[in-house]
């Protein structure tokens, strides 16, 4: 009779079991912590290639500038009154007088908060080498502001790269990637993670919009100021992970 019983204990416990889960990309990191160093450096390189490609083809003259042409006409078609309005503001998002005092701010939030300096010294080096990157390649490639529209604010200097957007998506992907390390809930690191990558296209479509930029200084920004945060980025965990994993490389050499 015990022995009969035997199989429905076994499958009993079977059946309480929890299911498996299937390993997520947060459980590779842990794994594998240095993993986002080479895959962040590899972003940032292929984000400096896109944009010297960029440059290369705005500077010669190449047949990319038809496709900005065509598609600042396109914009045209988009200006209503409600759009035009909105964009007129959401376009300060990538205004270095608000994205200085907001990296500033949060980074002292963040410092005050959790006991952090880090973020605080990577979101002004995040600014200020973008600042700097946009006025040297400005006076470099010396490209003026769109003349197929008309420009609906006023803005002065070259257009190539477009700062507005370098400085968005230096900032704004800096703060989504802070809240994918410092968040604990799921919902709230995608909620945070997605607002960025809204942010910086927004701020990218108004500029173009509005007329006061190619598509391509547009493209080039993003890249621009992207591809300078990821490699800011990969610097700062290289230098989290790498003395950790160099004192486990000595203690495997060491002698039992």
């Amino acid at each position: 009779m015990a022995a009969a019983s035997r199989p429905d204990t076994e499958d009993q416990d079977e059946r309480d079991e929890p299911p498996a889960r299937h390993a997520g990309v947060r459980d590779l990191i842990a794994a594998y912590p240095w993993l986002p160093i080479p895959v962040g450096l590899l972003l940032s390189a292929f984000g400096v290639w896109c944009f010297a490609g960029l440059a290369e083809q705005v500077y010669q003259g190449g047949p990319v500038l038809r496709v900005d042409e065509h598609l600042l006409r396109v914009s045209l078609g988009l200006r209503s009154g409600l759009l035009v309005g909105a964009l007129s503001v959401l376009t300060w998002l990538g205004d270095v007088l608000v994205v200085l005092p907001v990296s500033l701010a949060i980074g002292v939030l963040i410092g005050v908060t959790r006991k952090r300096w880090g973020p605080l010294v990577l979101l002004a080096a995040s600014s200020a080498g973008t600042g700097l990157a946009v006025y040297l390649f400005k006076i470099m490639i010396a490209r003026p502001r769109p003349q197929v529209v008309d420009a609906l604010v006023v803005e002065d200097g070259f257009g190539f790269p477009s700062g507005h957007s370098a400085h968005a998506a230096a900032l704004y992907l800096m703060l989504g990637a802070f809240g994918l390390r410092l968040l604990r809930s799921r919902w709230a690191r995608g909620a945070v993670f997605a607002g960025a990558v809204l942010a910086v296209v927004i701020t990218g479509f108004s500029r173009v919009v509005l007329g006061v930029h190619s598509p391509t200084d547009v493209l080039a920004g993003w890249a621009l100021g992207a591809s300078w945060t990821v490699l800011l980025l990969s610097l700062w965990l290289s230098g989290e992970h790498l003395p950790r994993l160099i004192d486990a490389l000595v203690a495997r050499k060491r002698p039992r």
